[in-house]
């Protein structure tokens, strides 16, 4: 790469935890090392490979700053890259997803863990789930070694191994596969993490129990594992330099000036309790770097909606909350009529549920909501989609131009009826997604903007916009 084209360079001391499968145990060891290091006194961050919203909440106890994510498909090559060189902490532990090998193949854009550590030049420690193996992980982690040598597997971990079993046939499969033996790591009793229909519960609703959860953690690691050697092993992760022709998500600085809202910066209210809580911090970040202040409110509970510029209604559960949103019914009056003046808002997941008419849960309950979108939200017990999805803009909108494509993911077990044809967000595999009219764009799509600064600059072009025009965001 000539110096021309050379990027940021990721100089962290850094590590992936991989492992053959799902279910191994990788995010337990990922949180737990991460906590032991910042018991050590070092400054950690975590990643999570992938779309995931809820590993890097329970991240944030673990390492105590929120966990980023590294995905290839939806931010592109230099925007990962770059995610890490802009780090500045001591060690990252980046926690992989599914297998090792496991990911979306379009034919272009490969998205796997092992993926991701070529890209960023990190070495994979790998979590076996040794309950039922002896000589067997032996081949196992001879597999994955060699299976692509430019995947770097620096050792294993034995996970859920029984304490009172012996060592040496295991110890000796290992070493004749040539793969390092980081630890034995017993069942960690007590230490599980509730889950629901989407994955884990989010961490902020278990209050200080999950930092007690993430400290109990880091003591179960450091006692099994050799943690001094895991430390050298992120150390030895060579330098890698990000290209500068994908060096997304490094904004340029906000041009100042007397447009940006009444304290010098454009205000987008976020939603944020129990019933909205899937953001990807480096949206919330992008956001700031582009000099907007983020106002926090509880559409569960909050008396009015914040004055402001802007919305941003990020996915969770508003499903398991259907009852208090809906009777929160000043609110869901002041936003349908901020909504209906123009106030620019962006809304995925559950937002895009909760601006419905309505939302039809699981009994057959309908719960009137805000009623921004013509049509109604409904609940099943099945998954109703998930996946990577590519998808291009309907129509000039909040985020931009017609025909601008779109990469993001979308997982939910919701249907909305929506009257789209004519106001699709997007259009994905020819079909109408989402809902789109005037500064309102709702999806199902969760679009992870590094990958997208230009939709980012779009949106809070259409902000100050509105902050200029006759009638201002903010409560009545």
């Amino acid at each position: 790469m000539s110096a021309a084209n050379a990027g940021p360079a990721v100089t962290v001391p850094r590590l992936v935890v991989g492992a053959p499968r799902s279910g191994e145990g990788k995010t337990t060891v990922a949180l737990g090392l991460m906590a032991a290091l910042r018991q050590r006194g070092l400054r950690v961050q975590g990643y999570k490979v992938g779309p995931d919203y809820l590993d890097t909440g329970y991240q944030r106890y673990a390492a105590g700053v929120r966990g980023r994510n590294l995905d290839l498909f939806m931010m592109g090559d230099g925007a990962v890259t770059a995610a890490l060189a802009g780090c500045g902490f001591d060690v990252a532990v980046i926690e992989g997803v599914m297998g090792l090998f496991d990911g979306h193949r379009d034919g272009v854009t490969p998205t796997s863990t092992a993926d991701v550590a070529k890209r960023v030049g990190a070495p994979v420690v790998l979590v076996i789930d040794a309950a039922h193996l002896a000589a067997s992980a032996g081949a196992l982690a001879l597999g994955f070694r060699t299976y692509d040598p430019a995947v770097e597997v620096a050792g294993v971990i034995l996970n859920r191994w029984k304490p009172r079993r012996a060592r040496s046939s295991v110890a000796a499969a290992l070493a004749r596969a040539g793969v390092e033996v980081l630890g034995y790591l017993p069942p960690a009793e007590g230490l599980t993490l509730p889950s629901r229909h989407l994955g884990l519960v989010v961490a902020d609703e278990l209050g200080a129990e999950v930092g007690a959860v993430m400290d109990r953690l880091g003591e179960h690691v450091e006692e099994h594992l050799d943690v001094a050697r895991l430390l050298e092993i992120a150390g030895d992760a060579p330098d890698v330099t990000a290209p500068t022709a994908d060096a997304a998500g490094l904004p340029a600085p906000p041009v100042p000036g007397s447009d940006r809202g009444p304290n010098g910066t454009l205000r987008i209210a976020v939603a944020w309790d129990a019933a909205f809580a899937f953001y990807y911090a480096d949206n919330l970040e992008l956001l700031r770097a582009y000099g907007a202040e983020l106002v926090l409110f509880s559409p569960l509970d909050a008396a009015e909606l914040p004055a402001c510029d802007g919305l941003y209604l990020g996915g969770g559960y508003p499903e398991l909350h259907a009852a208090e949103l809906s009777a929160n019914v000043s609110l869901r009056r002041q936003l349908s009529a901020a909504l209906a003046r123009g106030l620019p808002a962006y809304a995925e997941c559950g937002g895009l549920l909760y601006l419905c008419e309505s939302l039809v849960d699981l009994d057959g309950r309908s719960w009137p909501l805000v009623g921004a979108l013509p049509g109604r939200a409904i609940m099943h017990d099945r998954l109703q989609g998930m996946g990577y999805r590519e998808a291009r803009c309907f129509s000039d909108s909040l985020l931009g131009t017609i025909g601008t494509i779109v990469r993001g993911h979308e997982f939910h077990y919701s249907t909305c009826e929506l009257d789209n044809a004519r106001h699709a967000a997007y259009l994905v595999d020819g079909s109408p997604e989402g809902y789109a009219a005037g500064d309102l764009v709702a999806s199902y799509i969760h679009v992870h903007f590094a990958g997208y600064p230009a939709l980012l600059e779009h949106w809070l072009g259409r902000c100050r916009a509105f902050h200029r025009s006759p009638h201002p965001g903010g409560a009545d």
